[in-house]
């Protein structure tokens, strides 16, 4: 017996007697449609048992019970977001909701958000890593579907929960410069990450605090290995006595470049990172760092857009900053005491 074939969308738009677009439309429940024609679109898609979307598998009330993070592709591997992850997935479950997670691919920043609503989508939606003038924002507005943001955004009635990176680096720069270094170089991120911009500020507003000298600002990816190699120049040319990094990664890298030239990591030259991975503790001597929050942050996210989705009460909107822990380790020592 031949097996049934599976309705197609362009079979609900027959039934329907309209567009295969606005079929899409309906399924992606895109707000520039009348009540009519979405009436008749879930008619004929219940009619046929036409199932590839999870909107339509969840009719009448058109929920899929799943928000969406996507997960960054090319970049490098973050472990501070490990926990965070965690949370957003554990808070998502305690309100019956699944976490649906994808994986960006290419440059083009909208696509796989647009792709995934092609798919069937998602009630609404997680987004970290935000930057200037972030394009999902504009989308995912526009389209009138409800999410937040790991991140500062522009507009101040976007749901957004952030770091105060600022706050936590100058807080570090502060600490060190107690110790009693007086020579700062900093090691961040190339221009243009809003996230490493505003920890590049903290570390100017530390350094003009504690009235230090700034001998040298480097900006290079987030990676251990180049952390590690631009130890050597930085120390020929500017000699710093203390070293803060924008993350723990390139922390750890500039620890083994100055053990690489035989100097000490804290007794030495103080080095400070930012997230406080598990490495952080584990590496001789033990770094210190600036821990992220990520359990209130997620839980605190993912909060607010169940809020969003009308299944708890109405949670306050715009901007909350979170100050990141200072953690201090041996990699910061006095050197006055280094050697006792």
């Amino acid at each position: 017996m031949a097996r049934q074939r599976r309705p197609t969308i362009k079979d609900v738009a027959t039934a329907a007697g309209v567009a295969v677009s606005t079929v899409s439309n309906v399924l992606n429940d895109h707000p520039h449609v009348t009540d009519a024609t979405r009436r008749k679109v879930l008619d004929a898609v219940e009619k046929l048992g036409y199932q590839a979307s999870r909107a339509a598998k969840s009719l009448p009330g058109g929920r899929t019970h799943l928000i969406a993070y996507c997960l960054p592709g090319d970049e490098e591997p973050n472990p501070a977001l490990d926990v965070f992850l965690h949370r957003i997935v554990a808070t998502a479950a305690a309100s019956s909701l699944e976490m649906l997670l994808f994986v960006q691919q290419g440059h083009d920043s909208v696509e796989p958000y647009r792709d995934l609503l092609r798919r069937g989508g998602a009630d609404g939606f997680v987004l970290s890593g935000i930057e200037y003038d972030d394009e999902r924002v504009a989308f995912l507005q526009d389209r009138d579907i409800p999410f937040v943001c790991f991140g500062r955004v522009g507009d101040p009635g976007v749901t957004a929960v952030d770091v105060d990176g600022a706050a936590g680096i100058a807080a570090a720069v502060e600490h060190v410069a107690g110790v009693g270094r007086t020579r700062f170089a900093f090691i961040g991120w190339p221009d243009g990450s809003a996230t490493g911009d505003d920890r590049l500020r903290g570390y100017l507003d530390g350094v003009e605090r504690s009235r230090a000298a700034s001998v040298a600002v480097k900006q290079v990816r987030n990676d251990y290995d180049r952390g590690r190699k631009l130890v050597a120049d930085l120390m020929e040319d500017s000699r710093p006595d203390a070293i803060v990094c924008v993350s723990d990664v390139l922390a750890l890298g500039v620890m083994d470049g100055l053990r690489a030239l035989d100097l000490r990591p804290g007794a030495d030259v103080a080095v400070t990172g930012f997230d406080d991975v598990p490495a952080s503790s584990l590496t001789s001597p033990g770094l210190t760092t600036l821990r992220q929050p990520m359990d209130r942050i997620g839980s605190l996210l993912v909060e607010r857009l169940v809020s969003q989705l009308g299944r708890t009460a109405p949670s306050p909107s715009g901007p909350v900053l979170i100050e990141p822990d200072l953690i201090i380790r041996q990699s910061t020592r006095n050197p006055m005491l280094a050697d006792t």
